[in-house]
């Protein structure tokens, strides 16, 4: 079957899709792992919860110039003319239910926080490296205790990276039915469609970088039309309320 039938699919059943989301309604095309509940499915794409860092070469970047990233970080923190924001989610209003998540916006679809990325400049060159990168790219911090409940990402379309900054012992997460350990300096891969929480039970904060880059299991002629229903009004409207509610975000001392 060729590969575009999976996104002729969504086509052929767009008006709907938007319909039942903009109504809150079940899914039309509801995902085989119950831990698996994005807004938008792309049906037909082999999904895991877990893939390997190792099959992601562009993360041994990250890794080489982990000291430096790690600097970038530091001298950020020195400062409070810009600062983290309190971390409620824009469109669905994740949170954590213990304590704080904070994060630092610098891409989302191509809207860049110029006054955020300039704090990284090396971070932001390396991030730029990134091939098929969607999505967004921010810096988080989880402080001591925290914990983010469990939650669903919007679309299977898209894999997300976490690349440690500073993580002290004690930080993991759940992707579907397995944890896993974080580790300071190296970058863990998962497709957030699936359920997913996060515990820092150290008595230290974390910091990662979060980046988004396209299923490597889509083609090009995929991701082109799927951009092409990222210009749906719907979906516009979706990516707008992500925008504001960004900007909305309370700022907290670094």
């Amino acid at each position: 079957m060729p590969t575009m039938n999976r996104v002729t699919k969504l086509l052929d059943h767009l008006p709907e899709l938007l319909r039942r989301d903009a109504n809150h309604e079940p899914p039309l095309f509801p995902a085989a792992d119950p831990l698996q509940y994005p807004r938008f499915l792309l049906p037909e794409l082999p999904s895991q919860p877990w893939h390997e860092a190792t099959d992601h070469p562009w993360l041994r970047d990250f890794e080489n110039n982990h000291a430096a990233l790690r600097d970038e970080l530091n001298e950020f923190l020195s400062q409070q003319e810009t600062t983290f924001r309190n971390y409620i989610g824009p469109l669905n209003g994740d949170r954590v239910d213990a304590g704080d998540w904070h994060i630092l916006y610098l891409d989302y679809r191509g809207r860049r926080w110029d006054e955020h990325c300039k704090y990284f400049p090396k971070l932001m060159k390396i991030v730029d490296t990134v091939p098929r990168q969607a999505g967004t790219v921010f810096v988080s911090r989880l402080t001591p205790g925290t914990h983010i409940p469990p939650h669903c990402g919007s679309t299977n379309a898209q894999l997300t990276s976490h690349f440690g900054l500073v993580v002290p012992p004690g930080v993991e997460m759940r992707v579907g039915h397995e944890t896993r350990a974080q580790v300071e300096g190296k970058g863990l891969v998962f497709d957030d469609s699936f359920e997913h929480e996060v515990w820092n039970r150290s008595d230290k904060p974390r910091y990662n970088v979060f980046i988004q880059f396209w299923h490597p299991g889509l083609s090009a002629d995929e991701i082109e039309a799927i951009r092409g229903i990222e210009s749906h009004p719907h979906i516009q409207g979706v990516i707008s309320k992500y925008l504001v509610g960004a900007s909305a975000l309370e700022p907290v001392r670094n």
